[in-house]
């Protein structure tokens, strides 16, 4: 990939990322967790204390939040990659017009971005499951392995979304709805063993619900994830990726006339 021989420039727009969004604000990189801590910590309230929401085997809120955690932090990670690089073309149609330089680093960068951000969030988790468990067990070990396929799988989306918001502007307000949906349609918030298994299907068709699932399985249940459903969702991430960047080069070099 040409991106290889900007790999600097890649990451000079990955520390610009992170700069304009917390340098020069009081509490700078901190608001990188603290936004998805509140957010987390409204989710438990109204699932763990008022609905009370458990896991199987388990009555402690404590259990049910570090499960709601080890879901909604990759969650989080996934959708606002997807709706910052759905605009990424647009947003930076400066570059575009006047620099020579692969288009594609755009949604690449912002994957990158916002995969850090995951990582500092992960870091959080391991804190506030030492405090109430103890160490983690060995297969946290794959995480790194977990995280990188989270990316590619990102970006399948993000080259998509990218590219077809050049042609549709409508794109990310209809993702952004799509997203209010899937995230109920994901076992975040809840068990899938309390969905009626007549409709279960219907989960099990969700790609993501897997690679969340790898992450429960790494973090809080200390079991390598189903190598039937990881092999599966390593050939659907390379599909998605290899055809939509496919898609992303094959009408890129109309970018420039349409922003």
């Amino acid at each position: 990939m040409a991106i290889f021989n900007h790999s600097n420039l890649l990451w000079n727009f990955v520390k610009r990322d992170l700069q304009q969004r917390y340098v020069g604000s009081l509490l700078g990189i901190y608001w990188s967790f603290i936004n998805p801590l509140v957010t987390l910590i409204i989710y438990i309230i109204v699932f763990g204390f008022f609905l009370k929401m458990r896991i199987p085997g388990s009555d402690s809120i404590f259990d049910f939040s570090l499960y709601f955690a080890a879901g909604f932090l990759p969650w989080v990670a996934f959708q606002s990659t997807v709706m910052r690089a759905s605009q990424a073309i647009i947003d930076n149609k400066n570059y575009i017009k006047k620099v020579p330089f692969p288009s594609e680093i755009f949604p690449i960068y912002i994957t990158i971005s916002e995969s850090i951000n995951l990582v500092i969030g992960l870091l959080i988790y391991f804190l506030i499951f030492f405090t109430l468990k103890g160490i983690p067990g060995i297969m946290v070990l794959i995480l790194p392995f977990l995280i990188i396929l989270q990316i590619f799988f990102t970006l399948g989306f993000s080259f998509l979304f990218s590219a077809a918001t050049v042609f549709f502007r409508d794109i990310p307000q209809i993702i952004n709805s799509v997203f209010q949906v899937w995230f109920w349609v994901t076992p975040i918030v809840y068990v899938i063993t309390i969905v009626p298994e007549e409709i279960r299907w219907i989960l099990y068709l969700n790609p993501l619900y897997y690679i969340l699932e790898f992450y429960r399985d790494s973090l809080l249940y200390n079991t390598f994830p189903d190598m039937m459903n990881m092999g599966v969702i390593i050939l659907i991430t390379i599909v998605l990726f290899a055809l939509s960047l496919y898609i992303f080069r094959s009408v890129k070099r109309g970018f420039g006339e349409l922003i």
